[in-house]
């Protein structure tokens, strides 16, 4: 993730963020995710299936047009940005209880761990007698859920608020 990044997105980052978030997070976050799954690449391919600006799975991809209209080819950029915000939305909404900078933390983790594995690995932070609405519990437990792509995960969770931090940054010099 080298900056400067393309803003040829950012209206639909802007325009989708609003739309699923409205002021309950800043744009900039999600296209701090895009930047970490594809550099921004419309084309971009994951070994497991992911596609797209957003990295979706096609089964997610065609759950979120399912729920919020609209077509699921996800390898159109604005759709794939809108159904990955939609998804990051869900995600988001598991974790009512999380406050701030904590709350992204675990949407972010569920966008890339999957929200199930997330909730394991607070169950687990609970049995040890750990915060449970700590992003630093979840990371400790983690690897007893999904074992060496825990790494991954959190190390994702580090790269998108880098990328957010840049884009913030860039943003403040303008």
């Amino acid at each position: 993730m080298k900056p400067p990044y393309s803003n040829c997105y950012d209206h639909y980052f802007q325009k989708y963020s609003l739309e699923f978030f409205g002021a309950r997070l800043q744009w900039s976050w999600t296209k701090a995710i895009a930047i970490t799954e594809s550099e921004l690449n419309p084309a971009a391919v994951s070994k497991f299936g992911a596609l797209g600006v957003m990295q979706l799975m096609p089964g997610t991809a065609a759950e979120m047009a399912a729920k919020h209209g609209g077509d699921d080819t996800i390898l159109a950029p604005h759709i794939n940005i809108r159904l990955g915000i939609a998804f990051a939305r869900q995600c988001f909404d598991i974790w009512q209880e999380e406050r701030g900078l904590e709350r992204i933390r675990f949407m972010l983790g569920s966008y890339n761990a999957g929200p199930g594995n997330i909730l394991k690995a607070q169950q687990l932070a609970a049995k040890h007698s750990l915060p449970t609405d700590r992003w630093q519990s979840i990371a400790a437990t983690l690897p007893e859920v999904t074992g060496k792509k825990s790494a991954e995960t959190i190390n994702y969770v580090k790269k998108v608020e880098r990328a957010f931090e840049q884009l913030s940054a860039k943003e403040i010099k303008q």
